[in-house]
């Protein structure tokens, strides 16, 4: 299942990901998208979903308002899988 959600932050930062899950694993996030002014170091933030299986993961220093966005975007994305 794939699900594609937008999601911004104060109006500046605007993050659009695309979430596959397979057997209850999340198995691919791409940024289709990411107006982030400094914050293109917060991509990264993936790697770390994809590894742990989670969203508790730490914000990347330097870019926390994207890492926040990008994080917050996968959620609503995953939680519209659900409905």
């Amino acid at each position: 299942m794939t699900m594609t959600l937008e999601q911004y932050y104060n109006g500046l930062i605007r993050a659009v990901v695309e979430v596959t899950v397979r057997n209850n694993i999340i198995d691919r996030v791409i940024i289709t998208n990411h107006r982030n002014g400094m914050g293109e170091e917060a991509e990264r933030i993936i790697d770390y979903v994809l590894g742990e299986q989670t969203l508790q993961v730490d914000a990347i220093t330097t870019a926390t308002r994207s890492s926040e966005t990008i994080l917050a975007a996968i959620e609503n994305a995953l939680r519209q899988g659900l409905d």
